[in-house]
């Protein structure tokens, strides 16, 4: 146990814990309601955790590889040039990584030309200079050339083992040498495959370990190769000069110009609200739960200098430079003032005088947009000149009402949606909300699989880091308990108001730019922003819910509930909580031993998620009554129980948030409350839709598209008999059937049918043996026979997804009709399972992103013809190819006429679209 007193340094390798967190969760990664990748994030986390939880260091630092070269690329094009690129869902997690290091305040060194072992190393040199005891958190081999009496390595935990601590004598001993330098002289020998480090041909660890031992390093080899014989003498000799240079990429720097001294990498109070944010954004339930207890402990007095609770007083320290601090782009005279009074909002008006163009930031506090309460909005007129606008102020909010209005003012802002639905609830139509800009949706044309909110954009195209703040640095700045709401200081929010609202129009000139560079003006200006009223409108309207049908079918549910509950029971031989997932892993592996070879995970507890338990379906009829009372119980709680709840009291209706940006295919998700995910065929998601409802007096009308990217395959494909059948209206699944099964298609039988159905739909995105097997409950080779049967019959298919992926492989992405573009980093990656999700990808991205925009251009026609002709009735939900109305009965033909051409007139290609419309008063049986 170490003294309390004792200055203890943590240096955490970032990259290297990253990689490692994310690879190990590669077969089961945690993923958001959106679609987004957190595993590299949660595991980064945890160790992090770990670390401040069992070690309580006196000092930290996360050190991070900075972007471009370092002076080793710059010496050899090829260290490092083996590596594949760093995968896509680790690229995105870096910002909200760094953010989170921030929130716990700890600093973040980062130089630019070094990587993260040389600062690490330089900081472990001085640090050791200076009485600390330093502990290397990384896994990487190399680091054991640094370790001394004072300085460890501290490899961290793994798969459920505790972390290794390797001071001089474990090193030694590891590779059977003298001292710990001696590990750069095995690595120059040896070389790193890792690293692309060469070392010397037909040399390995064992002639490495025995040349050092012998000679003691590699220049005192060098020197004596007249004492060695035969061929490893002539190879010594013939790659004297890449040994050399060899040892000169393994030996890690201790001079790098880090700017900062050990001493202020004092540990400092966490900012809880910030940490909870973020966790709250990444749906890290049970992790905030634990960070949250650990930064609220029980009262208790500090023992020492360095306590044990990060809220305990901590000695007073200037805030260092960690890394080469971002540009500002305040000078620090920014004219920033509130316009509360005429004085003030005579001067914001003479300062758009003759300007076309000026940068908004709304101020809203609430998670829904049709229930955020409005605070206040900055107008920046120009660099470093704004105002804050409090929406309190009458005359003021009048005035920017007007000014969202002018047709001939442009307003750059990051979430335009978000301020035309809050800025129509106070007395302004929403289609006279006109010429706004959006910065979220243009780098999401350009860069779809990253973050689009205002702070990640200013750090990346600014290199400046605006004002960080709870709840201010996602896009739509939603938040139930943000800073803004709650603070009583108005010049900070009216600072930080301001500098968004510069930031915002600083903001246009590179973003516009580089979409155009890109290539992605038409889709951006033609598809993503007339797309922005048209789901503005959708919001305001909100649909009916029918509150009695719900609570009837949830009264079903519960009862169906119960029964199946006695009947997993008697299954099981037992009574147990089913909704507890380790209660469900006793049963299933402990009490019933469905899987001798099941290990329980590092927690202690079996896995029992989806994918294990469609393995175990064949063994016991007790699986599919456990995943089937999963399901009922997501649905009673998610929207039975909820979606009363999510009525607006002053509407009576329910307002979800469309949005644009946050599926990488462009299709539309929806939140608060996700209407996207309500089930279409079975049971219990028809009831669920029977209480989706027309306003009274009103009609129901939904329409749909008819196999849509079935019939874009075959028109991408070229497919000859697909092609054939869609042209001639014929059942494409009974001719696929009839194809794949060798026989008439007179002969084919439903389930052969159904088998086709199924094939059609997952062939197309690469669906495997095992997936199609476990989907229509047949043997593995049958399905694999199915799949191999389906490419003799459509050859163009393989042909098209191979294409495909050839075409990721040479350009890194691949790209939609309309020109969207999905980026595959990973598709040339080594590892094949990232590799496999890329190619996957490569084959889905053309043809869901083909499908969503296609929608997304039917229903910007559509909206624009119903305006045009003034029609009363309304567009008001989209669910994947299904777009829904509210209707008013003598507009009901007009409506029927115009919606399926508009759908039907969306693309054209070689296969013609269908949509086809059902009426009804309610969603179920309109569709």
């Amino acid at each position: 146990m170490s003294d309390n007193n004792e200055k203890r340094l943590f240096l955490l390798d970032a990259f290297a814990l990253i990689f490692r967190a994310y690879y190990a969760l590669i077969k089961m990664p945690r993923i958001t309601q959106a679609g987004f990748n957190t595993s590299a994030i949660f595991g980064f986390v945890n160790t992090l955790e770990e670390v401040i939880r069992k070690e309580n260091p006196s000092h930290i630092a996360v050190c991070f590889d900075p972007q471009g070269p370092t002076f080793r690329n710059e010496a050899s094009a090829e260290y490092k040039a083996e590596r594949a690129a760093m995968p896509e869902d680790i690229r995105l997690s870096i910002p909200f990584i760094k953010e989170i290091v921030k929130a716990y305040n700890i600093p973040i060194v980062e130089v630019p030309g070094f990587e993260a072992d040389d600062v690490i190393g330089t900081l472990a040199t001085m640090a050791e200079k200076e009485d600390f005891t330093t502990f290397m958190m990384t896994p990487d081999k190399d680091f054991g050339q640094l370790v001394s009496p004072k300085v460890y390595q501290y490899k961290p935990s793994y798969r459920g083992q505790d972390f290794e601590l390797r001071g001089p004598a474990e090193v030694c001993q590891r590779y059977h040498i003298g001292n710990t330098h001696q590990v750069i002289d095995l690595l120059a020998l040896m070389g790193d495959k890792i690293d692309n480090i060469p070392g010397c041909p037909g040399v390995g660890e064992v002639t490495a370990v025995k040349l050092i031992s012998e000679f003691g390093s590699v220049e005192n080899l060098l020197a004596n190769t007249d004492k060695l014989k035969g061929a490893l003498k002539k190879k010594v000799e013939e790659n004297s000069e890449q040994i050399v240079f060899s040892k000169f990429l393994a030996t890690i720097r201790t001079d790098v110009p880090v700017g900062v001294k050990p001493e202020d990498l004092v540990r400092r109070p966490e900012d809880k609200e910030k940490i909870m944010a973020i966790f709250k954004e990444l749906e890290f339930k049970s992790l905030a739960e634990r960070v949250g207890k650990r930064l609220n402990p029980q009262p208790a007095a500090p023992s020492s200098r360095f306590p044990t609770s990060l809220f305990d007083d901590f000695p007073e320290q200037s805030s260092p430079a960690f890394s080469e601090p971002p540009k500002s782009l305040k000078s620090g005279h920014a004219d920033y003032r509130i316009a509360d009074n005429g004085t003030e909002l005579d001067a914001l008006n003479r300062a758009l005088e003759g300007k076309d163009r000026v940068g908004l930031f709304m101020v809203a506090d609430g998670e829904n947009d049709m229930a955020a309460k409005w605070i206040g909005t900055a107008v920046a007129t120009g660099p470093e000149k704004a105002w804050y606008v409090p929406a309190s102020y009458e005359q003021g909010r009048a005035l920017i009402l007007d000014l969202m209005g002018l047709p001939t003012l442009e307003k750059v802002t990051v979430a335009a949606k978000r301020d035309i639905v809050v800025a129509s609830r106070h007395g302004k139509d929403n289609d006279a909300l006109v010429h706004f800009y959006d910065l979220s949706l243009a780098h999401y044309v350009i860069q779809p699989e990253m973050r689009h909110g205002l702070d990640a954009l200013a750090e990346s195209y600014l290199n400046y880091e605006t004002a960080a703040h709870p709840g201010s640095s996602t896009s739509s700045r939603r938040g139930t308990k943000t800073w803004f709401a709650e603070t009583a200081d108005a010049t900070e929010l009216m600072n930080w108001a301001c500098e968004q609202a510069d930031v915002s129009l600083r903001l246009y000139e590179p973003l516009s730019k580089e979409v155009e560079r890109n290539g992605m003006e038409p889709l951006l200006r033609d598809l993503e922003f007339p797309l922005v009223p048209v789901l503005a409108s959708m919001e305001i309207t909100g649909v009916r819910i029918d509150i009695p049908a719900l609570q009837t079918a949830a009264k079903d549910m519960e009862a169906r509930l119960d029964t199946l509950e006695k009947e997993i029971y008697e299954l099981a031989g037992m009574t147990f909580n089913i909704g507890s997932p380790s209660k469900v892993g006793e049963v299933l592996f402990d009490h019933l031993q469905l899987d001798p070879k099941a290990k329980k995970t590092k927690t202690g507890q079996y896995s029992t998620a989806e994918d294990v338990l469609e393995k175990l379906l064949p063994k016991h009829p007790v699986v599919a009554k456990i995943m089937d009372y999963r399901a009922m119980k997501k649905l009673l709680t998610t929207y039975l129980q909820a979606l009363p709840t999510a009525i607006n009291p002053a509407t009576g209706k329910v307002h979800t948030n469309y949005n644009q940006t946050v599926t990488a295919t462009g299709r539309i998700s929806s939140t608060a409350p996700n209407l996207q995910n309500i089930p279409v065929r079975d049971d219990e998601g028809r009831e669920i839709r029977r209480a989706f409802i027309a306003d009274p007096g009103c009609l129901f009308l939904s329409a749909d598209y008819s196999q849509i990217e079935l019939r874009l395959m075959a028109d991408f494909s070229h497919d000859p008999i697909m092609t054939d059948a869609f042209l001639h209206g014929r059942d494409i699944h009974a001719i696929t059937a009839a194809k794949i099964f060798h026989k008439p298609q007179e002969e084919v039988t439903s389930n052969e049918r159904r088998s086709a159905k199924t094939a059609n739909f997952g062939i197309l995105y690469g669906i495997s043996p095992f997936g199609l097997s476990t989907r229509l409950g047949i043997p593995r080779a049958e399905a694999k026979e199915i799949i191999d049967n389906y490419f003799e019959t459509f050859p163009t298919v393989r042909k098209y997804q191979a294409d495909s992926v050839e075409q990721a492989r040479e350009h890194g992405y691949v790209e939609t009709r309309m020109g969207r573009r999905r980026m595959l980093p990973d598709i040339n990656s080594k590892n094949p399972t990232v590799r496999g999700f890329a190619e996957r990808n490569a084959v889905n991205a053309p043809l869901q992103g083909t499908a969503a925009d296609v929608i997304k251009t039917a229903m910007i026609r559509i909206y624009d013809e119903m305006k045009e002709r003034g029609m009363k009735s309304r567009m008001i939900m989209q669910i994947h190819d299904e777009l829904n109305f509210n209707v008013v009965p003598e507009e009901l033909p007009d409506m029927q006429e115009m919606v399926e051409r508009q759908m039907q007139g969306a693309y054209q290609g070689a296969v013609p679209l269908t949509a086809s419309c059902g009426v009804a008063d309610n969603w179920l049986d309109a569709h």
